[in-house]
């Protein structure tokens, strides 16, 4: 093998293992849209141009950073968001007066594992407690550290499922494992701008959160490249039901119309007894 190939075959397979490793891992997906938002198309289904400025939202570090100056910037992650959305008809504004939304994105890794044992000292001192140490329930805390980590990747929905529901099992089992995610919030321009200043935020036009289970033999910055090509088929999209999908899996938005009943077509046995 060339000095210069040899060179290169360890940083090589290095990337090859953490790509191998991934598709096993499930990429969980929520993406929702209000009901009167539609985009227009042309006649042969091409979404009209609608265009966005990014802002920047809020980053979560992960545990395992010694800097959190050493992740994935907000640069890098908008960077690799534009490209995908630009897939789907949605392009960047030189200027945010002539952007139709901004765009908030939120990014980071969730380390509920790492964080577990930090979250429960800090909770012990809560002045909640009262100065009885048997009043201290690590249970609880845990269970308030899922709550916000499900919201943050959208699944809190679960909770509204049935105790042993499977899907609830697995989402619960999303929530308590290392995650890296990406969320896309899209809001109008318009609303934004006649907001008073003390206002509420209006309700976002659509949002598009994505995570999948972090490694340590996975860069996050090629989780997150994933991520962004896994959203380039939801941002926009109100789909009913979170999903998990695995990276390169392709899936078509479905919206269900109006009902039809037709007729039955025979069985293959009522035709043989023909």
């Amino acid at each position: 093998m060339p000095a210069h190939l040899k060179a290169i075959a360890p940083s090589l397979l290095a990337l090859l293992v953490a790509c191998a490793q991934l598709p096993a891992k499930e990429i969980l997906v929520r993406s929702w849209a209000q009901e009167g938002y539609l985009r227009p198309s042309l006649e042969d289904g091409t979404k009209l141009e609608e265009s966005y400025v990014f802002f920047k939202g809020e980053y979560f570090p992960g545990a395992y950073l010694e800097n959190s100056e050493q992740g994935t910037s907000f640069l890098e992650v908008s960077t690799l968001l534009e490209e995908q959305l630009e897939s789907r008809n949605y392009r960047l504004a030189k200027h945010p007066s002539a952007a139709d939304f901004f765009l908030v994105i939120h990014w980071g890794e969730l380390t509920p594992e790492a964080d577990a044992f930090e979250n429960d000292i800090d909770a012990s001192f809560d002045d909640d407690l009262g100065d009885d140490a048997n009043a201290f329930n690590m249970s609880g805390v845990a269970e308030s550290a899922k709550r916000k980590n499900a919201q943050i990747i959208g699944t809190s929905s679960m909770y509204d499922m049935h105790v042993y529901s499977m899907k609830r099992q697995k989402l619960e089992e999303a929530v308590q494992i290392d995650r890296y995610f990406i969320n896309v919030i899209a809001f109008a321009t318009s609303e934004m701008k006649t907001r008073s200043e003390d206002a509420p935020l209006p309700e976002p036009k659509w949002i598009t959160q994505l995570s999948v289970p972090s490694s340590r033999q996975l860069e996050d910055a090629t989780a997150f490249d994933i991520l962004a090509k896994t959203g380039s088929a939801y941002f926009g999209e109100n789909v009913s039901d979170l999903d998990f999908m695995r990276e390169g899996e392709k899936r078509g938005v479905v919206r269900i119309g109006e009902l039809e009943f037709i007729e039955s077509l025979p069985s293959e046995d009522s035709e043989s007894s023909d």
